[in-house]
């Protein structure tokens, strides 16, 4: 059963207009968000600069920053987190929050990819960045370094696509976790219309808009824009987050199907009654669960519980 701040946050989100925005301009968001004057830069918060001590760099094709949660001391593992929003979005206090979480549950350095967004750039654009930025991250660490590659929504396509070609050389992370994915970019049919009725946050039309702004409308299948057809094999700890009152929801059971034929080890945590991204709300039971559950994927000695039993787990695949 949902749980009562469940339903509070979820009426919440409807109230703020975030799903409805797109709707009422027939999917155009862009064009409301820059006529409104509503983009802004992926400013750090003054209470992770106050908490943490932080590294930035900025170059013509490589930004990014790295937090270190205790300065000084050796680190055995290392997040590299890609932000979702639409590929029009930037990091902003929902996914700084989630970031300043990683770092107390798991002590470990954060990196933080800032890559270019539509429309100065596509998706071919921001993939080259966040590759940049790993591969630069990775040569700066021990070679036995555990690197946990975490992303959300359309951050899930860039992320996989990585991991895929990490596998591809053999090099692949310690886990690949996909928080609400968004990894095909097919914008035909109505396969997600019926979870969207119940998610709060994401629309069709948004996601559709948000597509043929950074994907060649002919290339929208194509696994190098839509890796959930492309290979699983090789990817360590590959790890899926679905609510099923999330208009992606389709996605994350699409891409469970496509581990367990490809015969790939798949962690896939399901809460019903979730919507979009609901891992990232503290305040929410369920998603409190789902993000201890995480951190006990990642980090199982810091975890005395099994916080697994809290929601739905499949582990299938090999």
């Amino acid at each position: 059963m949902e749980s009562a701040a469940s339903k509070a946050v979820r009426w919440l989100l409807r109230l703020s207009g975030v799903k409805a925005l797109t709707e009422w301009t027939d999917g155009d968001i862009l064009s409301w968000i820059i006529e409104k004057d509503l983009i802004w830069d992926a400013e750090i918060p003054a209470r992770l600069l106050d908490r943490y001590q932080v590294a930035e760099c900025r170059r013509a094709d490589e930004h990014y920053f790295r937090f270190f949660a205790d300065a000084g001391k050796s680190n055995r593992d290392y997040i590299f987190y890609v932000h979702g929003g639409g590929f029009i979005i930037e990091m902003y206090f929902l996914y700084w929050l989630f970031v300043e979480r990683l770092i107390e549950a798991t002590r470990a350095e954060v990196m933080v990819p800032i890559y270019p967004l539509y429309p100065q750039s596509d998706f071919d654009g921001a993939y080259r960045h966040v590759r940049a930025c790993y591969h630069k991250w990775r040569e700066l660490l021990a070679p036995n370094a555990r690197i946990h590659l975490v992303s959300d929504s359309s951050g899930c396509a860039l992320a996989l696509r990585l991991a895929q070609e990490l596998a591809g050389c053999g090099r692949s992370p310690m886990h690949c976790v996909l928080i609400s994915p968004w990894v095909d970019m097919n914008v035909r049919g109505n396969v997600r219309a019926p979870y969207a009725e119940k998610d709060p946050f994401v629309s069709p039309q948004a996601l559709r808009s948000c597509a043929l702004n950074v994907v060649p409308a002919d290339q929208l299948g194509s696994p190098e824009y839509s890796p959930l057809f492309g290979e699983l094999r090789g990817i360590q700890g590959l790890t899926v987050f679905a609510g099923t009152a999330d208009t992606l929801y389709p996605d994350a059971l699409a891409l469970r199907r496509q581990a367990e034929k490809q015969h790939v080890e798949i962690y896939y945590y399901e809460h019903q009654n979730m919507f979009h991204i609901y891992p990232h709300f503290p305040a929410v039971p369920e998603g409190m669960a789902a993000f201890e559950a995480l951190i006990a994927l990642l980090m199982p000695e810091r975890v005395q519980y099994n916080v697994w039993q809290q929601g739905k787990t499949i582990i299938c695949g090999k």
